[in-house]
Parts: C-alpha cells; sequence; structure tokens
C-alpha cells in the first residue's frame, strides 16, 4: 500500500494540472451556493514565499431559479491555505469615512495609494413599494487600519447606474491550522434593507517597494514534499451565513508548482506571464448607500 500512494498522488496531480479551475458547490434546502479560488502564477518557490495574486469568487441563487426568494446573504468568510501571506507594512492606510459615501473616482483620489486589489458585486435590489432589480458594481480593495490587532481590507462596491455603493469591512485574522488566515465580513446594517448578494469577486494583488525592499501584499510558497515538483494541496475554504440561518461550507483544492524544478519530460518550471491584472477602474468598495446615504433608484 504505501508504494501505491506516490502513483495516487502523482495521478491526482496529473488530473488537476489538466483540468481549469472551476466553482465548487453547496446546497442547504433550496439555497446554492458556489466558491471557485486561484493563485497565480501557480509556480512558485518552495521556501521562500513569492509576490502573488489571489482571486476569489461566489455566487447564489435558488433552485427553482426565482431570484426574488434568495434569502439575504449576511456574512461571508474566506480562509486561506498558511502558506498565502499577507503584508501590508508601509502601505497607506484608507478609513471608511474617506470613501464612504463617495464615487469610485473619488475614492481613488483620497486613498489611490491604499489600493490592494479589485472585483465586481452583483446584487438584487428590493424596495418597497417596487419590483425587485439587479445592479452590478466595481469593487476596489483597500488597505484599512488596524482593529483590535487585526488587519482591515475596505472592500468598496460603487454602481454608476443607478447609482450607490457600500462598504464591506473584511477582518483578518490568522488561525492554527490549514487555513491559517482568514477573511471575514458582514454586510453593514445600512445594506440590509435592501441590498441581497448573487455575485462576487475579489482579486487580492499589490507590489509596492518599503525601505528599498520590493514587497508583495500577498506572497506564497509552494511547499511540496522531498521528492515532488509539484503538490494537489487545500488552498481556500469559503462560509457563506444568511439572513435565513442557512449556511454553506465550500473547500477548495489546487495544484502549485516548485518554480526552477524539472518535471518528468526535462522541463523547468518557472513563472509565466504576469500576475494578475488590476484594472484601473476595477477594485472599489460598495457602501450600501448612495451618495447621500439612500439606496440605488430603479432604472427608467
Amino acid at each position: 500500500m504505501r508504494a501505491a500512494r506516490p502513483l495516487i498522488v502523482a495521478a491526482a496531480l496529473l488530473l488537476c494540472a489538466v483540468v481549469p479551475a472551476r466553482a465548487e458547490q453547496d446546497q442547504v434546502d433550496n439555497v446554492i451556493g458556489s466558491f471557485v479560488a486561484s493563485l497565480h502564477p501557480a509556480s512558485l518557490p518552495r521556501v521562500k514565499p513569492a509576490p502573488v495574486a489571489v482571486r476569489v469568487a461566489g455566487d447564489f441563487k435558488v433552485a427553482d431559479g426565482d431570484v426574488d426568494q434568495l434569502p439575504q446573504l449576511r456574512q461571508i468568510k474566506v480562509a486561506i491555505n498558511r502558506q498565502g501571506r499577507l503584508f501590508d507594512r508601509g502601505l497607506p492606510v484608507c478609513h471608511v469615512k474617506m470613501i464612504q459615501p463617495a464615487s469610485q473616482a473619488a475614492a481613488r483620489r483620497v486613498c489611490g495609494g491604499a489600493i490592494i486589489g479589485s472585483g465586481h458585486v452583483a446584487l438584487q435590489v428590493h424596495i418597497p413599494s417596487q419590483p425587485s432589480f439587479r445592479v452590478k458594481a466595481n469593487l476596489l480593495a483597500f488597505n484599512g487600519p488596524r482593529r483590535n490587532g487585526h488587519k482591515l481590507i475596505l472592500a468598496q462596491a460603487y454602481a454608476r447606474s443607478p447609482p450607490g455603493a457600500f462598504v464591506l469591512t473584511f477582518r483578518v485574522s490568522k488561525r492554527s491550522g490549514t487555513f491559517g488566515t482568514v477573511m471575514s465580513t458582514t454586510l453593514p446594517h445600512s445594506a440590509q434593507d435592501w441590498a441581497f448578494l448573487t455575485h462576487f469577486d475579489m482579486t487580492l494583488h499589490r507590489t509596492y517597494v518599503y525601505r528599498g525592499r520590493r514587497r508583495s501584499y500577498v506572497s506564497a510558497a509552494c511547499s511540496a514534499p522531498a521528492g515532488f515538483d509539484s503538490v494537489l494541496f487545500p488552498f481556500a475554504r469559503a462560509t457563506y451565513g444568511f439572513a435565513s440561518a442557512q449556511r454553506l461550507s465550500i473547500s477548495v483544492a489546487r495544484v502549485c508548482r516548485v518554480r526552477g524544478q524539472r518535471d518528468s519530460a526535462g522541463h523547468r518550471h518557472r513563472a509565466v506571464g504576469a500576475p494578475l491584472s488590476v484594472g484601473p477602474a476595477e477594485f472599489d468598495s460598495v457602501s450600501g448607500r448612495g451618495a447621500h446615504g439612500d439606496p440605488p433608484r430603479a432604472p427608467r
């Protein structure tokens, strides 16, 4: 049985290497949630962490397709493998009051130096006496202050049409075990009256120079066992909490490769391409209210 184990591991790695990252799903009653997470580049040093981009995303729906029956998503918790590290020393700090209320352009002017990522959200807006309607918003992630010893990530979601925004405050905590870095947020009270999230995606990536050295907000290594140039590992886990008390938990595994190691064909692994790009107008935090504290208006 011991001799067979390397063959099983090798087969698993081969399968994962040819299958692209896909969303994993979970369902409780009528509620279906999905989660996908990816790491770029996938070729990394074995020991010393290197700059990476981490993308996480989720979608939410009900089994019968009636979006108006989807319970409100109140909590998002994303846990990353302990090999992933966050470093913010030397980065400017942004505060919620600086970007809320504010448009995306205004938030960039005030806190542009604190941007650490970008993404998108989609939500169904419920306003009394009006049919619900769908809104898509860009997301900007900012390096926030510390609260009770924990790093904060301020994710401002801003929609131009119809105008509206809210900020998701992610608290970053360190834990023992496989998933050592945990980012958790709760839908702000100002948005709980009207915002029903159906999608989110966020990519964290920022490199900068601090004290003469190149730094990265997110870095990671590929701790493959001795004798292996790649490894299948538990990468991330998402937990979703809904107002209806349902909870979903979804885990994702990925493969990393040791940079500079040769595979069975004699090819040397190295980082290919640039990290996932952060577009100039992509990462904002949504505040849940418009520029004057109002939810988005229904489109005419």
